[in-house]
């Protein structure tokens, strides 16, 4: 489930107790079981989902979703690609627009710096990794060169809860 929204961060940081915090923690650790986030909380299961409901309708949290093991789905290999698009607002956009619809594109971020985005993909294989820079990418709008980095080891993948868990005072 997705959330879109224009709520101010102040005031949403405003309206989180420490429980918000300590939720959105537990949440960041593993949201699989709810029983055990409220046993964790000292609450009842309603409680925690009513927090997790307004925790969503404001916006903190903007997905609730399983984390797929890649690996375990035959997506082995993890890749970066840097990549040069040229320099008008038209290409940045299409390029944006259309890199979305490439299935094994996991994120992609404009990003300021020597290169103009930044592309991370799930694939099967290495040549599967080549096969999306060079006939997917590349022939997007715009495309000017890329650079690709694979993923040797991971040693930490997620989302820091952990900056919103301290008192906002």
């Amino acid at each position: 489930m997705r959330v879109e929204g224009a709520v101010s961060s102040a005031s949403v940081i405003e309206k989180m107790d420490s429980l918000d915090r300590r939720l959105l923690n537990l949440l960041g650790q593993d949201a699989k079981a709810l029983a055990a986030i409220a046993a964790e909380l000292g609450v009842s299961i309603s409680n925690v989902e009513s927090r997790l409901h307004a925790l969503i309708d404001r916006g903190v949290i903007s997905e609730v979703a399983a984390r797929i093991a890649p690996e375990r789905v035959g997506l082995p290999i993890t890749a970066f690609y840097f990549l040069r698009v040229s320099q008008n607002a038209d290409d940045t956009e299409a390029f944006g627009s259309l890199v979305r619809d490439i299935e094994q594109v996991e994120e992609a971020h404009a990003v300021s710096g020597q290169y103009d985005w930044l592309v991370k993909v799930r694939a099967q294989s290495v040549a599967e990794v080549q096969d999306i820079l060079t006939r997917r990418l590349a022939l997007l709008p715009g495309f000017v060169r890329g650079e690709t980095m694979i993923v040797l080891s991971t040693a930490c993948d997620r989302v820091n809860v952990h900056a919103v868990l301290h008192d906002v005072g």
